[in-house]
């Protein structure tokens, strides 16, 4: 299975668009469960899946051990959810000192 992999990831940075839709295939769903786990919403697992996707095509090249693509895979993933997890924890953070009162109006 890893040896398909690499042969995939090779065959991906040789300009095999196909290559790389076969690797989408079969990590999508593990990608996706991961990302609900990590977030609990199956919208935010569905975004951070193409996210987690777009940036591994992007970065394939950096990819040093081909036979490694499943856990290097699982790594961008992480940090895709960290980086929601960071912006939503953010977020909520704001929206808690918000003042709520309305402002008097002066005349």
């Amino acid at each position: 299975m890893k040896n398909d992999d690499a042969e995939r990831v090779h065959s991906a940075l040789a300009g095999d668009d196909n290559a790389f839709s076969l690797l989408i295939e079969k990590y999508q769903p593990w990608i996706r469960e991961f990302a609900l786990h990590k977030t609990g919403d199956s919208h935010v697992a569905e975004e951070i899946t193409g996210d987690t996707f777009l940036r591994a095509y992007q970065k394939l090249g950096t990819l040093k051990e081909p036979q490694n693509f499943a856990n290097w895979l699982r790594v961008i993933a992480n940090r895709c959810c960290i980086e929601w997890l960071r912006k939503k924890h953010f977020a909520s953070r704001s929206l808690e000192h918000t003042n709520t009162e309305p402002e008097a109006q002066s005349k």
